[in-house]
């Protein structure tokens, strides 16, 4: 059967072919009063008693006609909520909007979890070009996202002022590798324990989202366009090349194998490449003074940045499409999208919520702004992606750790076509 659902590393173990899910058991219902009752799920964390409040807003908008539920799914372990999805698609109980990380939604789509919202979002000009990319699937739009996330580069003010390094103030001055390698190398005192630059090494999808970029902007690719081969793409010569230089890092003891959870704030590290919601964090410190600068790009090509944050579908048990339709925009207008970015401080995916935060245009905060709006690059779109991402990490990891090359690539290439030929 062709449609087969790959949602996490568990998952993967344990869920056979599936082949879409039933339209006639589905969440919508109507309530004794009248009203058309509509289920929504959510992964439990920072944004639940901010969502809580847009949906208690939508009920009483329209209170009478649809009432919304929204429940908070624990995340007892990374893929709880992934694995509670696959388990409710199989036995058609799923609720009619989901919500997903980006990446999944071509796994979705495929498995008949989420159906086509083209021509439901209101609007939909306003939303950045990566978030319509991320959600789209085979031509048509599946997922709509309230926010977008990026990686920069963080940096210790003092340490780079008394090194004589001046980081990049616009787009057009961002660091090539070279660049950034001779600041990371100038910086390194290992005499003191200070590394030049700090990068999170997990085997979780943190992996492919802080090094694709790097990959991309090399003209490297994980995956073939229409997600039919990666032999070629996460193992080819570009892909290859970009690894080979993240490597450098590694192998001359640039950045810490083993970093403790806080070794930027705590002056360990000259610089930081991490996720753009880092920032909040670092005002929990007030002796670092820091800033922000672009993501590194190689010198032949161009600059790049990675996209990509959790996204609303419509699901095929959604009888009512039309009331899903009326709370998927409630959930996204400018005002909750405001909402919503201010409590995870991630920059909105509205173009005009941007205007309603000065704060944006300034330094250093315009830097994550530029790379949403100019720069943004989503994760590779195939039904294959948990595969690809769980390996690549893999993979990678044993690179950082002196591993060959190609040779951890080309085991990827490997494992990622022997799933994409399963499925066909």
């Amino acid at each position: 059967m062709k449609k087969l659902l790959v949602l996490s590393t568990a998952a993967m173990l344990s869920i056979g072919a599936l082949s879409g899910c039933g339209k006639e058991d589905n969440k919508s219902a109507e309530g004794s009063n009248g009203e058309t009752k509509l289920t929504l799920w959510y992964p439990e964390g920072n944004t639940s008693a901010a969502y809580q409040e847009v949906i208690d807003a939508f009920n009483k908008e329209h209170d009478g006609e649809i009432e919304a539920e929204i429940e908070f799914i624990p995340r007892g372990n990374k893929y709880a909520y992934e694995d509670k999805i696959s388990a409710a698609a199989t036995s058609n109980t799923l609720p009619d909007l989901v919500a997903m990380d980006g990446p999944n939604v071509a796994n979705y789509a495929d498995a008949g979890i989420i159906q086509p919202i083209d021509g439901m979002i209101e609007e939909q000009d306003q939303f950045v070009d990566s978030v319509i990319k991320q959600g789209t699937f085979e031509d048509k739009l599946y997922a709509i996202s309230p926010m977008e996330s990026t990686v920069a580069l963080f940096y210790n003010v003092k340490m780079l002022e008394e090194a004589g390094i001046t980081p990049p103030k616009t787009l057009e001055e961002a660091w090539t590798w070279d660049e950034f390698y001779a600041a990371a190398k100038k910086l390194t005192n290992k005499e003191k324990g200070i590394y030049g630059v700090n990068w999170t090494l997990d085997y979780g999808e943190w992996i492919i989202y802080f090094t694709g970029p790097t990959v991309w902007s090399n003209g490297g690719s994980f995956i073939a366009e229409d997600g039919s081969k990666a032999d070629g793409h996460v193992n080819g010569p570009k892909t290859v090349e970009a690894l080979k230089y993240l490597q450098k890092f590694t192998k001359e003891g640039l950045v810490n194998l083993q970093p403790t959870p806080t070794e930027f704030e705590d002056g360990k590290a000259a610089m930081m490449l991490m996720g753009s919601w880092e920032w909040a964090k670092l005002k929990d410190y007030p002796d670092t003074e820091w800033g922000i600068t672009y993501y590194p790009k190689s010198p032949n090509g161009e600059q790049v940045s990675p996209s990509g944050d959790w996204a609303w579908g419509v699901s095929t048990s959604a009888k009512d499409k039309e009331a899903a339709a009326e709370l998927l925009n409630f959930i996204h207008t400018k005002e909750n999208v405001l909402k919503l970015a201010a409590v995870e401080d991630k920059p909105p995916a509205r173009t005009d919520a941007f205007t309603e935060l000065a704060e944006w245009d300034k330094e250093p905060l315009n830097v994550l702004k530029d790379q949403v709006l100019e720069t943004a690059h989503p994760r590779p779109l195939t039904t294959s992606y948990p595969v690809l991402s769980t390996k690549y990490g893999q993979a990678v990891q044993n690179i950082f750790l002196g591993g060959d090359v190609q040779e951890e690539l080309d085991k990827v290439a490997k494992e990622v076509d022997t799933d994409i030929d399963r499925k066909n």
